[in-house]
């Protein structure tokens, strides 16, 4: 199962971060960004869950960005969502 987590890094240098497990709601909460007034950047993370790479060992595996527009944001994610 995927993990989807969100950073988001606002104009008055908070950071909020959101965490879930489910696509659908990811995707609204991308959807509710107001990015004209609010975000700077966007920092997304995509986890696959741990794995046994080519070392043997066993290890995390994740795509991930930092991302200044929803348009970047939205095309990344829909990349790292497809991939298995």
């Amino acid at each position: 199962m995927k993990n989807y987590t969100l950073k988001l890094y606002k104009n008055n240098g908070k950071v909020e971060i959101v965490r879930t497990k489910k696509k659908k709601r990811f995707l609204k909460i991308i959807r509710t960004i107001n990015w004209q007034n609010d975000i700077k950047k966007v920092y997304l993370k995509v986890s696959y869950g741990k794995r046994k790479c080519i070392e043997g060992c066993i290890c995390d595996f994740y795509n991930d960005g930092l991302y200044e527009n929803k348009g970047e944001l939205l095309q990344t994610f829909k990349y790292f969502d497809d991939e298995e």
